[in-house]
Parts: C-alpha cells; structure tokens; sequence
C-alpha cells in the first residue's frame, strides 16, 4: 500500500526502533484529537494502546525473511486468494515481493503492515483484524487488489493505485507522477513478468548471450491485431492487449 498519508490533512508519526530491526518491534499507536495517528515502539502517553500482532516472534524463530524459501511458505495461501478472486497468482506474488519481500512483520515508516503492506485504513476496509497474520493480510491485499483491478480496468493504474491511492490515479488520469509510484508500478511488473514465466529470471543470462532460441509469445488486441515478441513482459503492462500463448 501506499507510503503516502491517505487522510487530507493527517500527518502519520512513526517512531521505530533504531538499533534493532524496526518490523520486529513490539507497536503501539493512538489518534490524537486532531485525526492524527502516531505510532512509536516505546510509548511515552497513556493513550498509547498496542497495535495487534505487532509483537516479535518468539526468541529463535525468524520470520518469513526473503528468498525463495519465503515464497514457498505462502505459496497455497497465494493461490487460494488469488483464484477466489480471479487475480492472476503471479501479479499477488509481483505484489508481495515488491511490498515486503516476504516479510510477514515488515512495517513501512508510514504504518503499512504485513505482507502485501496494507495500510491500517485498508485493513479494517477489508476485516483484516491482525495484518501480521499472513492469512488475514494475503485475503485482504488479494480483495483489494482485486477492486482496484475491477475499479481501473489496467493492471498499471491498479498498482498504482495500490501504492499512491486511487484518488491519485484520478487527479493524474494515470500513473501519478511520483518517482515512487512510478519505481513500484516498474519494479512490480517485472517481477510479474518473471513469476508468470513471461520475463527473464534475476540473474539469467539472455538469449543472444547463451546461445538458446529465444521464445516468443503472441499477444492480440481489442481491433485483432496481433504482435510476436521475445520481450513479452513489456505488453504486461500495455492496455487491451491480452496474451494468446507461446510459440
């Protein structure tokens, strides 16, 4: 979710912890009589409450950490959401790892939670009552996903969407111009073009440099018009056009 304060007029206050890593900090929070909510790990005013799960793990467990073997933890999760919803299962993964990395207790500096960093306002939106739960967080990120899909009808405004807020997207009529926004709309479809075997895996080496034939996909637009290409991540983004398969 977006690293930009959602309410008109509202500034977030996060305070985390410095020396130690700040998504295992134990969180609290309050809302001061102006609408301005305030996080700290060490809470200095008796209005302070606890946000839920925000507690570390217990002493000699990890969380979910980055890498392959993170992914894999929630891979049924994943999978189960995304096709309850009709997601395409590689865009919430795209989505996850550029959020979190996997980290099932990352918070942003502005209080996003979670997996798929769903902003405290997002989450009562969606019934997420512990964000810290990758079960909870995965359902509520794939819901809101989806609407934002189904609100834009372009993957490219919806992650945009997902990241700057929709009101955003509006103003812009498209991608906001915030380097930000822009950075996270990029970096998610490629890794969507990799999750979905459309783009070239980190690391790889290309064709040309391997040796290999290159494959080529097929995608066609609304008027019929079809296009062959070995760099097919590129149409991911690109409105109307749907893939038809690999050749």
């Amino acid at each position: 979710m977006s690293r930009r304060a959602r309410a008109a007029g509202a500034v977030v206050a996060l305070v985390l912890l410095a020396a130690a890593a700040p998504a295992r900090a134990t969180l609290y929070s309050f809302v001061d009589e102006n609408g301005v909510t305030h996080y700290t790990n060490v809470p200095s005013d008796p209005r302070f409450r606890k946000v839920p799960g925000s507690s570390p793990p217990p002493a000699g467990r990890s969380s979910a950490g980055s890498g392959s073997l993170a992914a894999e933890r929630y891979e049924t999760e994943i999978a189960r959401c995304a096709d309850s919803q009709g997601v395409d299962s590689a865009l919430v993964k795209a989505v996850i790892k550029a959020e979190s990395n996997y980290d099932n207790r990352a918070i942003s500096r502005a209080g996003a939670q979670g997996l798929m960093q769903l902003m405290p306002a997002t989450s009562r939106l969606r019934n997420v009552d512990n964000p810290f739960n990758p079960a909870q967080n995965i359902d509520g990120g794939v819901r809101h996903l989806k609407y934002l899909l189904s609100t834009f009808g372009d993957t490219k405004l919806a992650l945009a969407a997902y990241n700057a807020g929709e009101n955003a997207v509006r103003k812009y009529n498209g991608v906001p111009h915030y380097p930000e926004t822009k950075n996270y709309v990029s970096t998610v479809l490629s890794h969507y073009g990799r999750y979905s075997g459309l783009g070239p895996a980190a690391g790889a080496n290309s064709a040309l440099e391997t040796g290999e034939t290159a494959q080529f996909q097929t995608f066609v637009n609304a008027d019929g018009t079809r296009v062959y290409t070995n760099v097919p991540w590129k149409y991911l983004e690109a409105p109307g056009w749907q893939r038809e398969g690999a050749r």
